[in-house]
């Protein structure tokens, strides 16, 4: 038998390079993860931190001051950043393969600023809420919006329309939550102040409540979408290939995206708006992978979002401390123009090609 070409040889198998790669985030994500929880305005050491975590009443009793630091403010934060970065990154692969758009992600189709509408009158009138779920009032805005995008495009027939309806979406909203704020009432300036807060992308204020809100969402939604990886991969081919392979493309799609609003939901619910995760992780995790199979890029996307998060938190807590700048200010600082020039070289290299 004939020996393979060195460049077959060398080439890893897909499973072995998403064991690979997918071990390669994990660890990144513990040791930055460790790094928070040991940093700060306290300091700890590895056996302090270990203690904290695993034997929390000899904690309590030798340094109450850290273990309270540890468990109580870093560890939440860390866990969030984790969960809502993971929920963002399986949300834009979901959101890019089913509407064939390199540029799909909440922000760019309106989505991040329905959430802020909602936030805003919330904020501003709590006694709207009435007992209903912050999440639940967020997810039901954005089906609204996304079922008003999916009417308006119809089949979908190329990425600028689908850019365009939600740049129209994004800036009625801005309007729309912007004239809340103006008529507020004068008592009201609390809630103002609140929704000025959230609405930079903050995960400062997070608590256990947060973390235990937001996680049931990513259990359930992940292994869903998971589950419509073969779905992905038709829709990548075009409608009527996915009828040729059984799929009722429109139901599909819709299915799909209310699957990935309920993953962005409680993300900007408790965190904010975050921008940018969600269209560059997906890109970088199909770079990594060398594949666009829905269910591998969907894992390694999560695991990129998570770690974007956490960095960009980490870099919010502890660049310029004592002082805090947001961790959305840096998604969009630093994720922004990255996302930006991968996408532009991609698409430059599909048009060259």
């Amino acid at each position: 038998m004939p020996a393979l070409p060195a460049t077959v040889r060398a080439r890893p198998l897909p499973g072995v390079r998403l064991l690979t790669v997918a071990v390669g985030l994990l660890a990144l994500i513990v040791a930055l993860s460790v790094y928070n929880l040991a940093s700060g305005e306290t300091t700890a050491t590895w056996s302090q931190v270990t203690r904290a975590l695993f034997d929390a009443e000899a904690a309590r009793t030798q340094d109450p001051t850290l273990t309270l630091f540890i468990r109580d403010l870093r560890l939440p934060r860390i866990l969030a950043a984790v969960i809502g970065g993971a929920s963002l990154g399986v949300a834009g692969v979901i959101l890019q393969d089913s509407l064939r758009n390199p540029l799909a992600d909440p922000g760019l189709l309106g989505l991040l600023q329905v959430a802020s509408f909602v936030v805003a009158v919330a904020a501003i009138y709590p006694e709207v809420l009435v007992g209903i779920p912050l999440n639940v009032l967020i997810l039901a805005a954005q089906v609204v919006a996304g079922i008003i995008v999916l009417s308006v495009v119809g089949r979908i027939r190329g990425p600028v329309r689908i850019v365009l309806i939600g740049a129209a979406l994004t800036a009625f909203f801005a309007t729309m939550s912007t004239l809340v704020i103006l008529l507020a009432p004068f008592q009201r300036t609390t809630g103002i102040t609140a929704f000025n807060r959230y609405v930079i992308g903050s995960l400062a204020a997070i608590t256990w409540g947060d973390v235990t809100s937001m996680a049931p969402w990513l259990v359930v939604a992940v292994p869903l979408a998971l589950l419509g990886g073969r779905a992905l991969n038709l829709l990548q081919l075009g409608d009527e290939m996915a009828l040729a392979g059984g799929l009722n493309p429109q139901r599909a799609r819709i299915a799909l995206l209310v699957l990935a609003m309920a993953l962005t939901a409680p993300v900007v619910a408790n965190v904010g708006p975050v921008a940018f995760i969600a269209l560059l992780a997906p890109h970088v995790a199909r770079g990594l992978l060398t594949s666009s199979e829905a269910r591998r890029v969907m894992v390694v996307s999560s695991l990129l979002g998570a770690f974007f998060l956490l960095a960009a938190d980490t870099l919010g807590r502890l660049l310029f401390f004592p002082f805090e700048v947001p961790a959305g200010v840096w998604t969009v600082l630093l994720i922004g123009p990255m996302a930006i020039w991968l996408v532009g070289r991609r698409r430059t290299a599909a048009v060259t090609a």
